[in-house]
């Protein structure tokens, strides 16, 4: 999946949506590769949502990596401790 611009409070809910509509359709323990190139910001809203996507995956036994974010977004997952949580691939290409 790929996603771009803003990610936060205003944005967050469609992003949600979006990712358990396929996490719900995947088959168990698939892989999911999110494609955070395009990705400018993500706030506190942000973060959430995708630690509840990655609970949900692990859940079902499998992941969910982030691929290519950004400085300012790679800074927030750093700083926050979540660059320790999930995987993290600095393409976006997911070989």
């Amino acid at each position: 999946m790929t996603t771009a611009g803003e990610i936060d409070l205003y944005t967050a809910p469609k992003l949600q949506a979006d990712l358990a509509a396929i996490i719900d359709d995947a088959a168990p323990a698939a892989r999911f590769v999110i494609d955070m190139s395009g990705v400018e910001f993500c706030d506190s809203t942000g973060m959430n949502i995708l630690l509840s996507c990655l609970r949900q995956v692990r859940g079902r036994g499998g992941d969910l990596e982030l691929a290519a974010p950004r400085p300012p977004v790679q800074k927030i997952l750093q700083v926050t401790g979540l660059d320790a949580v999930f995987i993290i691939r600095q393409a976006a290409d997911p070989t």
